[in-house]
């Protein structure tokens, strides 16, 4: 009778065993356990998401960092260099930018969703590209659309404040989301073109993406990029030349040395020259309905300045436009 006592006891320990590993091993996110504490642990996983203009769906790596609550949530859209790291051919281990970056979220309690929009459509990396070979990945309206893919991916996670999210994007990502925070009914017009050498485009073109019934993003930042989007709002540096309204906050970080902040255009409206960004943002101001643009200009920092480490000047501009940015969404996500 012992040794038969003893053998049920077993069995039963051991099949208690193997439903607490079972339930160990689980990484969906909506049904990620809890610690004893109530806490619900970290998630970092690579996901696929919905391609909104092709059939391959999109990479991205989701990271919910541990929390007794919902927690707000930031889209980063990568810059021309992709994703992943460069030397990785497997596309798996994100670039070093970004892991730095998912170490920020986790000390402020707020998820990311890192979509690639490279991989899925054949490409690796994304410099230097005009109309017509960049329409199929254009920032101005294909990114965009990813932006607004991951955005409803992330509201269907019981872990996120739906309400609460934010869009950050460097260089072509950058770009990207400053297209993304456009109100696209307020700009709404019949043809839409890239202008670039002295030739316009339109075939491909697509209007800017719209967001969702349900809400857009509620703040976003952009870190140094092509606010000239080859004409797609109007000429970039006069003002009443075009619309650009955006719906939600915006934030420009911009490297002083970066061709992209200083190449000049001409201000038909008072026969002067500005940069891009400050043509964007005084584009912005001429609608009552636009949200408020702000820009940081980090003086004596080249593009790509973000997740330099060290003593440089673009060191020093990676941490102070990080905290910037940081008390920026914040401000935002937390309110």
């Amino acid at each position: 009778m012992k040794q038969l006592v003893s053998m049920r006891t077993i069995i039963c320990l051991l099949a208690l065993t193997m439903v607490a590993c079972s339930k160990k091993s689980t990484t969906t996110p909506n049904t990620n356990p809890a610690n004893t504490n109530g806490t619900q642990t970290e998630v970092l996983e690579t996901i696929s998401i919905t391609n909104p203009t092709g059939s391959t769906p999109l990479k991205a790596v989701l990271f919910i960092p541990s929390s007794s609550t919902t927690v707000p949530a930031v889209i980063v859209q990568h810059g021309s260099g992709g994703l992943w790291s460069s030397t990785d051919a497997s596309n798996t281990q994100l670039a070093s930018q970004f892991n730095i970056w998912i170490d920020s979220f986790r000390v402020n309690k707020i998820a990311a969703l890192f979509i690639d929009s490279y991989t899925a459509r054949g490409v690796k990396n994304f410099p230097n590209m005009a109309p017509p070979e960049n329409i199929f990945l254009a920032a101005e309206f294909i990114r965009p659309r990813d932006a607004y893919a991951g955005l409803s991916y992330l509201r269907t996670l019981n872990r996120i404040k739906s309400n609460k999210i934010a869009l950050l994007g460097f260089s072509h990502g950058g770009t990207s989301v400053l297209s993304t925070m456009v109100d696209a009914q307020a700009v709404s017009k019949t043809t839409w073109s890239l202008i670039s050498g002295g030739v316009t485009y339109t075939d491909g073109v697509l209007p800017p993406a719209q967001r969702p019934a349900e809400g857009g993003f509620v703040a976003a930042v952009s870190y140094y990029p092509g606010a000239a989007m080859f004409s797609y709002y109007g000429r970039p540096g006069t003002p009443s030349n075009g619309k650009y309204i955006p719906y939600a906050p915006i934030l420009i970080q911009a490297a002083g040395k970066d061709p992209l902040y200083t190449t000049l255009y001409t201000n038909s409206d008072n026969n002067t020259s500005i940069s891009a960004y400050d043509g964007l943002i005084l584009k912005a101001q001429q609608s009552t309905l636009s949200a408020p643009m702000s820009m940081h200009i980090y003086n004596d920092a080249d593009h790509s300045f973000d997740g330099v480490t060290g003593t440089s000047e673009d060191a020093k501009a990676n941490l102070l436009a990080k905290k910037r940015t940081l008390d920026f969404l914040k401000s935002y996500l937390f309110n």
